[in-house]
């Protein structure tokens, strides 16, 4: 047997971004919206990818999860206030752990609490971000959206991960 066939796959890991996995970031992010039926594209891929600049790692806390040399995702916050703007998935991470990984990073980031807004018809986060801590504060609901769609707001009021 080859030394490779007995190698397992190494563990998945947090770690902080670095500029050369914004690209793979940006990808993940425009993948999400090419495949979600519900969401209308307010960006096209190029906008998306002009995000992804150096300056964003000097704005906010960029965190992957990356396994084998490959991002499976990403969360941005802002440290300043906990705000998380983005936590996404590839497709093929998705039930694994990792948005609570990548979570639970935030958390211990900004220990005095997160929030976030969520689409309304994001069933499956919403359904997430509940078993993660996470209640919708009513004051905080948009109508107005690029998308169309509503989006919640939800706070994790802080404390112990």
């Amino acid at each position: 047997m080859s030394s490779a066939l007995r190698q397992s796959p190494s563990v998945p890991f947090i770690r902080m971004a670095e500029t050369c996995d914004l690209p793979e970031c940006a990808a993940i992010l425009n993948d999400y919206i090419d495949a979600t039926e519900w969401l209308p594209r307010a960006l096209d891929h190029q906008a998306v990818e002009a995000l992804f600049t150096p300056d964003l790692l000097k704005a906010r806390r960029v965190f992957v999860a990356e396994q084998d040399g490959e991002i499976l995702g990403f969360l941005s916050m802002f440290p300043d206030d906990g705000f998380v703007p983005a936590l996404y998935l590839r497709a093929d991470a998705r039930g694994l752990g990792l948005g609570k990984a990548l979570l639970d990073t935030a958390k211990s980031e900004h220990p005095q609490g997160l929030s976030l807004t969520v689409f309304e018809t994001n069933l499956e986060a919403l359904k997430f971000y509940r078993r993660e801590g996470f209640s919708e504060d009513p004051s905080g609901r948009d109508d107005a959206t690029d998308e169309g769609i509503p989006t919640l707001l939800m706070r994790w009021p802080g404390g112990a991960t």
